[in-house]
């Protein structure tokens, strides 16, 4: 039975759109890992290591926009998937966790890789099966943008028949990218109506446009945002940073003109498009204390605030809804003053910039003009996307990806994999403990074939972020370790760098330790510091 049984199941995942399967073999999901063994015409990676594997799986549901399935054995092997499942369902990634099982008489007995494994994925799933003797599930409601549980439950003897080669069709699936994954979606109509009213409230209106998924999205975004001619602060991972359409209102010179423009400038209202922002004005807002009128529109069902309004809605739809019923929306003038200030301070960044070569944000913006023109450029947490965000340059149309749904620092490495692209630049900058976080993940680059990979390492020597908020060693892991070792394990070309070179072309997988001094970084964040103390 369980041979056939995990055929059935390979089968029925198969007609939920999955094309790709990522495992890690063990004793209890043998039959599952036979039977996958047998399937023709499905993508199967082997991994080792259960964390690493379900963050790669993550990557590769995002980059086709279809399920991905990840199976693991028993035990604490379907606790590792905890926090890719996590990340999942705060960014709507459609993952399928299998987990192999111990049969259910034995839990709570203490035998050996038998824990209770329902329910461990708790609020971050969709929905949960546990199965046993046979026993079917169905999805055919699952909306794909959140994660599911499947909990396979093996009696012995595990491999109980033979199986002949066999075909599985992927049947087709709508990508779940730009979709909303809302329990109760505001319509457009709806939203666009709310909108209108926020529209029309008193005070002067500034724009912050967070992650958008697709194409559509940043296209709908970008027309709104030029209509509308508002002060936007425009991440990275909008896609729009670098739109020479929104040159004129976008705000350049970093997230610390937020506050500023809240405080000084006479901003009373604040529009967030897209997810959630990660611009520290943003938690900043939810001081009760704060006058400051906030409103939301976003495809996820996450606000980031407790206070304001937040509607869940299809982003394109409702602001094309918008634009169709409202005339002459633009917004008066009056926050000009906060524009030119920042033009004026963009300048000044640019000039500091130049002056502390070797800084970090420094080294970022020279990264940044070395990558080929439209590159995958995958950008770690916390302080490299913050970097990214201020110093980046805008001449090149890079395609920015990150793990933005909670912000963790563990599987950055295995989701960029599972990101990559087969042809042209891959590129990844995080810090030196992002990395340590994730020595297993190369080992997907065992069975994928990508383009060129440049793993960028910015290694200051510990989680530098935390200098600057707490100036406490306690909370920044120093350490003098290099990752050359690292590199010759996984077979890598190695170099290690403290300036960035103007022209460069490595090899097909190369890491790259980059070396900022630490001290031209303290003078650069003071010196930035101080602009801002002179407005």
């Amino acid at each position: 039975m369980n041979i056939e049984w995990s055929k059935k199941i390979l089968t029925d995942l198969s007609g939920l759109g999955v094309e790709e399967i990522v495992f890690c073999a063990g004793a209890r999901n043998s039959p599952l890992v036979m039977a996958l063994d047998r399937a023709k015409g499905i993508r199967a990676y082997s991994f080792f290591e259960e964390r690493s594997a379900s963050f790669f799986a993550l990557g590769l549901a995002r980059k086709s926009g279809r399920p991905v399935a990840v199976i693991t054995t028993s035990g604490t092997a379907a606790a590792e998937l905890l926090p890719a499942t996590i990340e999942a369902f705060h960014t709507g990634v459609p993952l399928i966790l299998v987990t192999a099982d111990r049969p259910r008489r034995l839990r709570g007995t203490g035998a050996p890789q038998a824990i209770d494994q329902t329910g461990l994925y708790s609020k971050f799933i969709a929905a949960e099966f546990d199965l046993e003797s046979g026993a079917d599930f169905d999805l055919s409601q699952w909306q794909k943008r959140a994660p599911v549980h499947l909990n396979i439950c093996f009696d012995e003897p595990l491999i109980d028949s033979q199986l002949e080669d066999y075909t599985l069709t992927p049947a087709e699936s709508e990508t779940f990218v730009g979709a909303s994954s809302c329990a109760a979606t505001a319509s457009a109509e709806w939203a666009s109506v709310r909108l209108a009213r926020f529209m029309k409230a008193p005070g002067d209106l500034m724009v912050l446009v967070g992650t958008l998924e697709s194409d559509r999205e940043r296209a709908s975004v970008a027309t709104f945002l030029r209509e509308l001619g508002a002060p936007t602060y425009l991440e990275a991972t909008s896609g729009l940073r670098e739109d020479p359409s929104l040159a004129m209102i976008a705000l350049r010179s970093g997230d610390k003109i937020l506050p500023k423009a809240l405080k000084e400038f006479g901003i009373k209202r604040v529009l967030r498009l897209g997810g959630i922002p990660t611009a520290r004005v943003w938690r900043d807002l939810e001081d009760p204390a704060n006058d400051v009128e906030t409103f939301s529109l976003a495809p996820l069902p996450f606000a980031g605030l407790s206070r304001g309004e937040f509607l869940c809605c299809e982003l394109s739809s409702t602001l094309m809804t918008f634009m169709q019923n409202s005339q002459n929306f633009r917004v008066p003038g009056t926050s000009l003053s906060l524009l030119t200030q920042d033009r004026a301070l963009t300048e000044r960044l640019e000039q500091l910039l130049r002056e502390e070569p070797k800084s970090e944000p420094a080294l970022v913006h020279a990264l940044t003009t070395l990558m080929a023109e439209g590159s995958l450029a995958y950008v770690g947490n916390s302080l490299p996307i913050r970097e990214w965000d201020l110093a980046a340059t805008y001449e090149k149309n890079h395609t920015v990806e990150a793990n933005r749904g909670v912000n963790g620092i563990d599987g950055q490495l295995s989701t960029f994999l599972g990101l990559c692209r087969e042809e042209g630049e891959n590129w990844a900058l995080m810090g030196d403990l992002t990395a340590m976080y994730d020595l297993a993940g190369p080992w997907a680059l065992t069975q994928k074939n990508c383009g060129q990979i440049r793993l960028v390492i910015l290694n200051n020597g510990g989680g530098k972020i935390f200098n600057r908020i707490f100036n406490n060693a306690l909370f920044e892991n120093r350490h003098d370790f290099d990752f050359a070792p690292w590199a010759k394990q996984w077979r890598w070309d190695y170099e290690k760098w403290t300036e960035v070179p103007h022209n460069w072309s490595g090899g097909a997988q190369v890491m790259i330790e980059l070396v900022p001094d630490n001290e031209a970084t303290s003078r650069f964040w003071n010196r930035y510091d101080e602009l801002f103390k002179s407005l």
